[in-house]
């Protein structure tokens, strides 16, 4: 016989339950079976071997029993053993067998699935996990290397912004036009230089903190900038090392150890630029960063075609050597933009004068006292001394003051010319002749008859000047040997020069004490409304041939209290006398034509300096008794037609003087 075994015959620990069931059957089988006999301890022995053995192998297999060992001894199985429920026995000699118990092995299968199935669960759930945070981990690793990719495009961007910025900074300074109601932003990165750093959003009208000083760079040197004057504008004068150039102080700027040379041509152009703008708002004298020709900072020359010097320009500016002198285009580069900077007259109106010498060789300036005549004349005879390739001497330029000369004196000087101009010696003739003051010769007919006839290419250039009272008087003949050009007060250039002229001044000034004075500007813009005020009032009781020129004004001091007194001294000693003698022969000339107003009145209202009570009394006043205004009212009288024509005169410029 064999005993078959459940699949939970490995678990040992429930041999304890059963025992017990085991009890209880052989108790029973005990009190119904006890006639058996010993026909069946055969059986009972037999069952009794077979478990011992079954349970050793089980013993021997696992190494030991279970908490509660079983005692073989005390179970009493006999035939009625198959009716328990734990086990079950296989008879040798029929189908009955007994079943083994499912409750120890089951039970150690249900943990033993259940802890598995756990494990299973935690493990995908760890997996899970796992396989999120490495999708984290990719996805964070693609977005830095986007952010990477961004960040080079970004960089590329930036570098291609900035090399756009300063090449637009290159050519902003000779192709943007000004204009003062616009204003534009120009970017002035320090890219290169602290230097080219300011207020940035740089309006088109002119800034003085740039005139001034171009940045604020602290690490820089502060250099003044200059413009040589001159047709021919050099550093040195008549080639020599001692005589210093004349020059006009427009600026300064910062120069520091990062300026490159690019950057300071832009700054040098712009800073001209703006200057001219500022002394003449309305035309910028017809001048812009183009007019520039070289720039000079020590030895060094600086133009467009140049080379780049070895060193950057803080490298020059040594010792005593911190200003940067420019020169304009002159005669060498058959230009008058430097002659119009030093005349302060309008590129287009000296291009005219220079154009009428060039082609009719004999000109006459004609205008009233103090408009600038000798002046323009000695400016015009030097450029083309200079035009014509000659060195600018002493002997070069001929000036003969009538005012000293008789009549008899200058018509035999101007024989002597046209007799050398006839002999073809012209070499030793003077370039230029300048003849001053020709209203006081009584016959100007007669002074030029012999010099008329000489051919104009041989002869010297004749400029002459005049007071426009007696340009009506001359001969016929001159006007068709002379070219005329009339210098008004109402009219180009005249008109604006005072304006142009002081503002020169206060730039200068501002700029050497490095501070901008509100107060004084407004006085500079003063001036020249006053003298337009009293040649008004000169025209309404006289006429335009007593009107005074803006000499009188030139002198004003660049300080407050300074410039108050010039002007009562002015006022009082030079102006109202003057203004009372011409009212005077007004009257007796042309009566009565306007009701009287005095002059000093509106001077009271528009006084730009503060006055208390006892100041106010400083000014002179004209009364009406004065000029012999007895009494109030206007007495009409028939103006002389002088008058009329002076009233009539154009104002669009320079014109000639072709009526007689």
């Amino acid at each position: 016989a064999r005993i078959t075994r459940q699949m939970s015959s490995d678990s040992v620990s429930s041999i304890n339950s059963l025992s017990s069931a085991c009890s209880m059957t052989s108790q029973q089988s005990a009190a119904t079976d006890g006639d058996a006999g010993k026909g069946k301890k055969k059986k009972k022995g037999w069952l009794r071997s077979s478990f011992s053995k079954a349970f050793a192998k089980k013993k021997n297999r696992n190494g030991s029993m279970s908490d509660c060992e079983m005692d073989m001894g005390s179970l009493r199985s006999n035939a009625s053993a198959p009716n328990s429920p734990l086990l079950q026995v296989h008879m040798p000699n029929g189908p009955s067998f007994i079943k083994g118990s499912h409750s120890s092995g089951a039970i150690y299968e249900a943990e033993d699935v259940s802890t598995v199935l756990d494990l299973r669960k935690q493990l995908r759930d760890k997996d899970m996990k796992l396989t999120d945070t490495r999708l984290e981990a990719l996805s964070s690793a693609h977005q830095l290397e986007q952010l990477r990719e961004t960040m080079t495009k970004m960089k590329n961007e930036m570098s291609a912004l900035k090399a756009d910025n300063d090449r637009l900074q290159r050519m902003m300074v000779g192709s943007r036009g000004l204009n003062s109601s616009q204003s534009s932003l120009i970017v002035h990165s320090r890219t290169n230089s602290d230097s080219l750093e300011r207020s940035i959003s740089v309006q088109e009208q002119p800034s003085l903190e740039m005139l001034l000083s171009e940045s604020q760079d602290r690490e820089g040197k502060r250099v003044t900038m200059t413009v040589y004057l001159g047709s021919k504008p050099s550093p040195l004068r008549l080639g020599t090392d001692v005589l210093k150039p004349a020059e006009v102080l427009i600026g300064s700027l910062s120069v520091s150890g990062k300026t490159k040379w690019d950057i300071l041509d832009n700054i040098v152009r712009k800073i001209l630029k703006e200057y001219v703008l500022r002394v003449d708002p309305v035309t910028n004298l017809g001048l812009s960063a183009e007019s520039v020709y070289s720039y000079h900072i020590s030895e060094i020359m600086r133009t467009k075609e140049a080379e780049l010097p070895e060193l950057l320009p803080i490298g020059y500016l040594v010792g005593e050597t911190m200003q940067i002198g420019i020169c304009l285009k002159g005669t060498k580069q058959n230009s008058v933009d430097s002659l119009a900077f030093e005349t302060l007259i309008p590129k287009s109106i000296v291009q005219r004068y220079v154009s009428l010498l060039l082609e009719h060789r004999r000109i006459i300036l004609c205008g009233p006292s103090g408009t600038g005549k000798t002046y323009l004349a000695q400016k015009l005879a030097e450029h083309l001394v200079l035009r014509s390739g000659k060195e600018l001497t002493a002997g070069s330029v001929a000036t003969f003051n009538v005012d000293h000369k008789s009549a008899k004196e200058l018509r035999q000087y101007l024989a002597n010319i046209a007799d050398q101009c006839e002999n073809s010696s012209a070499g030793e003739l003077p370039s230029v002749i300048i003849l001053d003051n020709l209203h006081h010769v009584g016959s100007l007919g007669e002074v030029f008859n012999g010099f008329l006839s000489v051919k104009y290419q041989k002869c010297p250039y004749i400029i002459g000047t005049m007071n426009q009272a007696t340009c009506s008087t001359t001969n016929l003949q001159l006007h068709h040997n002379f070219r005329w050009v009339l210098c008004a007060n109402h009219m180009e250039p005249v008109k604006g020069f005072l304006g142009r002229f002081l503002r020169r001044k206060l730039v200068e000034a501002e700029v050497r004490t490095g501070i901008r004075n509100n107060d004084l500007n407004k006085i500079i813009d003063w001036i020249p409304k006053v003298w337009l005020h009293i040649n008004k009032f000169l025209e309404t009781h006289s006429s335009s041939d007593v009107t005074i020129g803006p000499r009188l004004f030139l002198t004003c001091p660049m300080d407050i209290t300074a410039s108050q007194i010039w002007f009562i001294d002015l006022w009082n000693y030079s102006i109202i006398p003057y203004m009372l003698e011409a009212v005077r022969e007004g009257l007796q000339v042309y009566g009565r034509r306007a009701p009287w107003e005095d002059p000093t009145d509106w001077i009271m209202e528009t006084y730009p300096w503060t006055v208390s009570k006892e100041e106010d009394s400083q000014l002179l006043r004209i009364r009406q008794e004065d000029v012999g205004y007895d009494t109030p009212g206007i007495i009409t009288s028939t103006p002389q037609p002088k008058a009329k024509s002076a009233e009539a005169t154009t104002e669009n410029g320079d014109q000639l003087v072709s009526d007689v």
